[in-house]
């Protein structure tokens, strides 16, 4: 009998973000922003734990928001805001 184990192991990271939300999107803006931010590559989920700041425009919403990041394998900090940078429409504030 083979041995499996269920206990995987997710690394936390805690950033402050920009998202730039379309307006007229599905949902509201967090959802939206846990959405956009889940989309890269790498990232398990995204949990939005404080709204900041909001910066409504013309053809979009910029929400800047603290969230958790949930990867599966162990990243730096800066591995990860590398990686939530590289989406469009997002900017990595702080840590």
């Amino acid at each position: 009998m083979a041995i499996t184990s269920d206990n995987d192991t997710r690394q936390t990271t805690t950033l402050v973000v920009t998202v730039r939300v379309p307006n007229g999107a599905d949902g509201d803006l967090t959802t939206n922003a846990e959405r956009r931010l889940s989309r890269a590559d790498g990232i398990l989920a995204v949990t939005v734990e404080d709204l900041q700041e909001l910066q409504p425009g013309l053809s979009a919403t910029e929400a800047t928001v603290r969230v958790t990041v949930e990867t599966a394998d162990a990243r730096t900090t800066q591995s990860v805001e590398d990686t939530l940078a590289g989406q469009t429409g997002v900017e990595v504030t702080s840590t």
